[in-house]
């Protein structure tokens, strides 16, 4: 193998190592942003609740109005962190996905990569 043979080789191997670093980061930064928005949800869901719960203790006539009130909010608001854990861990699956099919493309370039070099010696 000549030296111009050697440094496309090593020219090539760089890029596409670089490639996978880059795909890797995209990867992590839609991760991290989709869990962000996530966790805000849910911050909006807790201030939400705490200003209904606000206006209902305005609202309410007595005891029984006060539980039958926070009970309706407290099931609201659980169906509505249900539905936000259920999205997440969507997200985090699909996460793993990409992850996994990342994994996989890597293996195949060194496998080829390495099935190269054994070639050319």
């Amino acid at each position: 193998m000549t030296q111009n043979e050697l440094m496309k080789q090593w020219t090539e191997s760089n890029k596409s190592a670089m490639d996978a670093i880059k795909e890797l980061g995209e990867i992590n930064t839609n991760a991290m942003s989709r869990l962000t928005q996530r966790q805000q949800e849910m911050v909006n869901l807790y201030m939400e609740e705490g200003t209904k719960q606000l206006e209902v203790l305005d609202e309410v006539k007595g005891v029984q109005d006060i539980v039958a009130a926070q009970s309706r909010l407290f099931t609201e608001l659980n169906e509505k962190l249900m539905a936000n854990a259920r999205q997440t861990m969507d997200d985090l699956v699909e996460v793993k996905d990409k992850l996994s099919t990342w994994t996989e493309k890597g293996m195949e370039n060194a496998n080829a990569a390495f099935s190269q070099t054994a070639e050319n010696k």
